[in-house]
């Protein structure tokens, strides 16, 4: 994995999550602060004006926006669905239902540090990844 999008609306979490990344081997940080902006990118890469992720990490509170439209697009869409997405939040027991409902690559809470995110960007860049 080379480059990823991280939604996250927080420019301290953005970041720990960029330089979380690069930490991890990722060459290209790509970052979006809301769904909208997101979408676009994503929708951009389909129609091949730019290059699409091989990743994605995506907080789901996003201040006054949810972040799960951006999770609803990205399941519901085929030609986003191989890329590996990462849920980087708060959660609790009710997120992490919806992210398994949603078949999240992976998901770590905030709250579990950098340490915990740069282990799961890992598992998203090893061949093995369910997708």
């Amino acid at each position: 994995m080379t480059r990823i999008l991280v939604v996250e609306d927080q420019p301290s979490d953005l970041q720990i999550a960029a330089q979380t990344a690069r930490s991890a081997g990722i060459d290209e940080v790509e970052a979006r602060t809301s769904v909208p902006a997101a979408i676009s990118f994503l929708e951009k890469g389909l129609r091949k004006e730019l290059a699409l992720p091989d990743g994605i990490v995506l907080d789901l509170d996003l201040g006054y926006e949810s972040g799960y439209e951006l999770l609803r697009h990205w399941h519901s869409s085929p030609e986003l669905k191989h890329i590996p997405l990462l849920v980087w939040t708060i959660l609790g027991e009710e997120q992490r239902e919806i992210c398994n409902l949603f078949k999240v690559t992976n998901y770590v809470s905030k709250w579990e540090g950098g340490t915990a995110l740069r282990a799961a960007l890992k598992k998203l860049q090893a061949p093995s990844s369910p997708m």
